[in-house]
């Protein structure tokens, strides 16, 4: 029996749900029980996917009478990112948890401030493969993803060089659009003191937003959400092509590390 743990953010959801529902190795997906999951369990369902719901503490039963090549599955927040302490914090947490489970733990983010910079080494006692998003677009050795948007790009090298033709665009994935306004605010209130408001992003020098086109369906209402967003600030909104591709790569290097170590 072989598990693969999935930590990730929410912006991910997307992506986790499609490289899941394209893998045929899988016998069984676990989701944890809580509120971050419910979005990926209804994409997954909607790709014929029946997913188990449980908590930690009722996984390693089950996992005893599962098949070969098993996935647990748990997301965190959107906007944890803003505060790097806290990020880290929740996210050890949960690698901690899934170490116990899983033979390797693929991460769903980039850098993210650094957050992660020692989490392979301190998790090295437990055995557990550990990796984040790895970006090869460049062809040579891998590095990690800058952030969420690199990796909707096609990589750090892409994302760079369109940063410096469109310095004054906002960039948004389609989980980004359809959840811009819980994911930048608390209920009224600005998280960590930033103020979202069209008078700040002006003053940071938006002008635009970038509707990033990663080809996945899920979420039906982008292009509302990026119209209302643009409405909002009084952005001009602009297109860019986006993909997978990196996702899948990391995915798949991980899948073979466990099931074909011998094969990578």
């Amino acid at each position: 029996m072989t598990v693969l743990g999935i930590v990730g953010c929410r912006v991910f959801e997307d992506e986790i749900a499609h490289v899941l529902a394209s893998d045929p190795d899988i016998d069984w997906v676990c989701i944890i029980e809580d509120e971050e999951n419910s979005g990926l369990l209804h994409k997954l369902e909607a790709e014929g996917i029946e997913p188990v719901v449980l908590p930690f503490y009722k996984i390693k039963k089950n996992l005893r009478c599962s098949n070969e090549f098993s996935v647990i599955v748990q997301l965190q927040g959107m906007g944890l990112h803003i505060d790097p302490a806290q990020l880290k914090s929740k996210t050890y947490t949960n690698v901690n948890l899934m170490s116990r489970l899983a033979d390797g733990i693929l991460l769903f983010y980039g850098s993210c401030g650094q957050a992660f910079s020692r989490i392979q080494r301190d998790f090295a006692h437990t055995g557990c493969l550990l990796k984040l998003l790895q970006d090869r677009s460049t062809g040579q050795s891998t590095e990690p993803l800058d952030d969420c948007i690199a990796a909707a790009l096609g990589g750090n090298s892409r994302y760079r060089e369109i940063l410096k033709s469109h310095s004054d665009t906002f960039f948004l994935t389609p989980m980004w659009a359809v959840n811009w306004k819980t994911a930048f605010r608390v209920g009224n209130e600005s998280l960590s003191g930033f103020e979202f408001s069209p008078e700040r992003l002006r003053k940071l020098g938006y002008r635009k937003v970038a509707r990033i086109n990663t080809k996945l369906s899920y979420e039906s209402v982008f292009e509302k959400k990026i119209e209302e967003f643009a409405c909002n600030f009084g952005f001009e909104v602009i297109e860019l092509e986006g993909s997978t591709e990196i996702v899948q790569q990391s995915y798949n290097q991980m899948r073979n590390m466990l099931l074909r170590p011998l094969d990578v």
